[in-house]
């Protein structure tokens, strides 16, 4: 491992330098596992996540699955309307559809939309919200 930065000090002697770099790459070795926290995995130039990032992350996925399972369990309404949005987007296909569910959601009256939405559906078999 070469430190470039030490150019830049006082060290002159080349011995000293090489001394200095040895101990780095001492410490560097010696200060933790490697297989913790490098990731000799590197696409194109751009690292990777290393073991301990990639367990975290993981971990992190698993919290948020479990809390929009629970929050989604404690509001079954937006089931039915994201089905409603859903059987919505598929019978009208917007070309954009983020334009469309911006408008979709933002409607003034949207609980009567839903309402409606969903007797339509359910008197034609069309959905099971």
């Amino acid at each position: 491992m070469s430190f470039d930065h030490l150019n830049d000090t006082n060290i002159t002697n080349q011995s000293e330098k090489e001394h200095v770099n040895e101990f780095y790459d001492y410490q560097i070795r010696n200060m933790y596992d490697k297989e913790k926290y490098i990731n000799p995995h590197d696409i194109a130039g751009q690292p990777g996540l290393v073991t301990s990032q990639a367990v975290e992350l993981e971990k992190k996925k698993v919290q948020f699955r479990m809390a929009n399972e629970i929050y989604l369990r404690k509001h079954p309404e937006l089931s039915v309307m994201l089905s409603i949005f859903l059987f919505r987007v598929l019978e009208e296909k917007p070309d954009d559809v983020l334009i469309y569910a911006g408008k979709f959601f933002d409607q003034e009256h949207l609980e009567q939309v839903i309402l409606i939405q969903k007797k339509h559906y359910l008197e034609n078999g069309n959905a099971t919200a």
